[in-house]
């Protein structure tokens, strides 16, 4: 009989003092983004941590955001809300 072991890596927060780059602002840093958030909302694995980077319009840095804008055009949805949408 083999044994075999396997190694988990728990997911952890980046640096709260970690700065993106936002879209429509300064940078401004993790601990900024989490500040006055509901603690059942601070990001406890990726998707969450994307999800808040995604709310605030932030990326790592100013390429990574001009790739992401080119993806999106300005639009009215029919609700008559005016914004960004994806393009697939």
């Amino acid at each position: 009989m083999t044994a075999t072991t396997t190694e988990t890596t728990t997911w952890k927060l980046p640096d709260l003092d970690t700065a993106y780059h936002l879209e429509d602002h300064a940078p401004m840093t993790l601990g900024q983004m989490l500040d006055g958030v509901d603690p059942e909302f601070i990001p406890t694995n990726q998707t969450m941590l994307e999800d808040l980077l995604w709310a605030f319009g932030a990326w790592e840095d100013l390429e990574a955001m001009n790739a992401a804008m080119g993806a999106r055009v300005y639009c009215n949805t029919p609700d008559g809300f005016v914004g960004f949408r994806l393009v697939q």
